[in-house]
């Protein structure tokens, strides 16, 4: 009895106590993490993934796939771009390609040739997605 009321005793005292820990960093690391905050701030441009839902050579269908996804998601924003000969259709913007795949399948249903690319986009388009 007298062991357990000791160790009851020393449980509840290594609870109480505060664990503190004190990291030393040196100066050159310090100056380092600054530099990587500092250029990541300024960089308001990431590598990250859109859905691609058209590459067509015909502008025709690149507007009706416009309309359609228009119709089907008008609250999604979509960017088209010509890179001759082909037009694009890319919609989304997510830091992660799992952040998409979920939107992916269910938008498969009706444009099949979607497709996730990586592509250039704004850190301002991420937040607002």
């Amino acid at each position: 009895m007298r062991n357990l009321i000791f160790c009851l005793g020393f449980f509840f005292f290594a609870l109480s106590a505060n664990a503190q820990v004190v990291i030393n960093e040196e100066p050159s690391v310090a100056n380092l993490m600054n530099v990587f905050k500092s250029n990541n701030q300024q960089n308001s441009i990431i590598r990250a993934w859109r859905i691609q839902i058209i590459t067509t050579t015909n502008r025709r269908e690149m507007d009706s796939a416009n309309r359609k996804f228009d119709r089907l998601y008008p609250h999604i924003d979509y960017k088209w771009q010509h890179n001759p000969p082909y037009y694009q259709v890319r919609v989304g913007a997510y830091e992660k390609k799992e952040d998409l795949m979920a939107f992916l399948m269910q938008i498969k249903q009706d444009f099949p040739s979607a497709t996730p690319i990586q592509d250039d986009i704004k850190k301002t388009e991420l937040l607002d997605f």
